[in-house]
């Protein structure tokens, strides 16, 4: 973690690209256009507050997973965070009408989840922020999901911290390769009609921001004072 002599450096990945666009909202809009929107605000956010900020994959070129986590290497980031945006298995999904089309959404799962890999060389700083991530967007008022636990094909996922959302997902190319402690984030499920409405609002991007700084500063990534 960084001695705060100079201003801790953190990476900001947006999920996915424009060629990989990830999953589909409820209205049919791309995740890569979420993860990139919200990715902005929060390097945004985080460089007003005097954060040196290293953008990754925000103009959706990067297609290649490993040049993720090797920028932010060369970069010496102290912390990486991956932004992306959620959905759900296929057996919950419903049809629904929008615009003159017949599209799929789910009511099943809604809000916010964040994975940490044990073969991330900084697997108890990483989880160490995760939880403080999480605890501090339950304190914005935003709430974890549950549906990567469930025992189906497709999740089953490990909790490394139940109340504050957080799963160990060990195989993900930008948190194992990475040799700072990283963390991704699911800011909203996008499937789900009003997680997509809620996330899309400029209030709440931002309220979501300030929730982040604070995470990383509870974990020691940034200064007390943010």
């Amino acid at each position: 973690m960084p001695s705060f002599a100079k201003p801790p450096i953190v990476a900001i990945d947006a999920g996915h690209s424009i060629a990989h666009s990830g999953a589909t909202s409820a209205s049919g809009k791309p995740e890569f256009d979420f993860n990139a929107a919200l990715a902005t605000i929060f390097s945004n956010f985080l460089a007003a507050q005097g954060v040196q900020v290293i953008k990754i994959g925000h103009d959706g070129m990067m297609a290649d997973l490993l040049q993720r986590p090797q920028l932010a290497n060369a970069a010496g980031a102290d912390f990486f965070l991956s932004v992306h945006h959620d959905s759900a298995q296929p057996r919950y999904f419903r049809p629904w009408q929008w615009e003159g089309k017949t599209l799929q959404h789910t009511d099943h799962a809604a809000g916010f989840s964040l994975f940490v890999s044990r073969k991330n060389p900084h697997v108890a700083e990483s989880l160490r922020c995760a939880s403080a991530l999480g605890k501090s967007l339950r304190q914005a008022g935003f709430y974890p999901s549950q549906h990567h636990a469930e025992a189906i094909e497709g999740e089953n996922k490990s909790w490394a911290d139940q109340i504050n959302g957080v799963f160990y997902y060990d195989n993900l190319v930008v948190l194992k390769a990475t040799v700072m402690p990283a963390v991704l984030l699911e800011a909203a499920v996008i499937a789900n009609r009003q997680d997509e409405d809620n996330i899309t609002k400029p209030q709440v991007r931002q309220q979501m921001a300030v929730a982040v700084a604070k995470g990383l500063s509870a974990c020691g990534v940034l200064p007390p004072s943010h």
